[in-house]
């Protein structure tokens, strides 16, 4: 067991914990990577009503005793008024909220004794969420899939400069895969990584097989930034919709004509079909070192082998 500020902080296992992820991040993953020591969290923006919801709420709960929170994507998709309130009235106890600042929430969070961890790109958006009250930060570095931010700066740079900035816990996001990325976050001072990429190839994720097939055969430089010209970079699998997004782009495209495809619409099709070229999907550059598509359970072992053998051949470095 690896004991942290962030361990500690939400009472798992391992510093290790699964991503938001849209239309991705539903009971069956998120069940199973808190029942296997790290912390699964439930992507509000994956559910088309409270009521389903609050049903996969209640059935992670019957699948773990263990810790589980949930993520929420705050002015990116649609409103989260409602989830909120169903987060404090179903009494989960951790929520990880990302995109606009969580301000608008923090007292109800607060007075129902949540925990708040944000997702920020920058020094500056850490520093803003300790003053909010937050109880964590994750810092995301330009290698994750998503949204890294304007700055085009490295996981490997921002967080040691984040924890450097704040007093409270941080958890390092971007292009970290295996046990050598945990330990580079520890000795960087992260409390813990956040892995998106790494649990979206697990048997337990719901992205399609066919998908999953062609992920693997993805390489680190399969993966694009697009939506640049909009002012919100999202790092995503350069498949043929990717490639028309650029293209548009560069010929001055507004948002009206980006829409049918980096909307909801096409990304939904793309889960029910299978078809990986019709919508856009988030992947980061660690895709080019995952070469197998494993149990939860699996993947959080191997790292956590993975971290200790690395620690041991640190260990064996030092003069004696």
């Amino acid at each position: 067991m690896f004991k942290t500020a962030v361990t500690e902080l939400l009472a798992i296992e391992y510093p290790i914990i699964q991503g938001g992820l849209q239309g991705l991040g539903i009971e069956p993953l998120v069940s199973a990577v808190s029942e296997a020591g790290g912390l699964g969290l439930l992507t509000a923006g994956s559910y088309a009503s409270t009521k389903e919801f609050y049903q996969d709420i209640e059935m992670v709960r019957k699948k773990t005793t263990k810790p589980f929170g949930v993520n929420l994507a705050l002015g990116i998709r649609r409103p989260m008024d409602e989830f909120v309130e169903a987060v404090v009235n179903a009494e989960v106890g951790i929520v990880f909220t990302s995109g606009y600042s969580p301000v608008q929430y923090m007292e109800q969070f607060k007075q129902a004794g949540i925990t708040v961890v944000h997702v920020v790109p920058s020094v500056k958006f850490a520093k803003k969420a300790e003053e909010l009250g937050c109880d964590a930060v994750v810092i995301v570095g330009f290698e994750c899939g998503g949204h890294p931010g304007l700055d085009d700066v490295s996981t490997l740079s921002l967080v040691p400069q984040v924890v450097e900035a704040v007093k409270i816990p941080v958890i390092a996001a971007g292009g970290l895969t295996d046990g050598k990325g945990l330990v580079t976050a520890l000795a960087l001072g992260a409390g813990a990584v956040q892995m998106g990429t790494r649990f979206v190839m697990t048997k337990e994720c719901p992205l399609p097989e066919a998908i999953k097939t062609k992920l693997l055969r993805a390489g680190t430089s399969d993966t694009v930034i697009i939506k640049r010209s909009i002012n919100k970079p999202n790092r995503v699998y350069n498949n043929a919709a990717a490639k028309s997004v650029l293209e548009l782009e560069r010929k001055g495209a507004g948002i009206n004509e980006l829409m049918p495809y980096i909307g909801g619409e096409a990304y939904q099709k793309m889960l029910s079909t299978g078809n990986s070229e019709i919508g856009i999907l988030s992947i980061g550059q660690a895709i080019g070192r995952i070469n197998s598509c494993e149990s939860v359970q699996d993947v959080i072992t191997s790292i956590m082998e993975e971290s200790c053998e690395v620690l041991r051949q640190l260990n064996g470095y030092l003069d004696r």
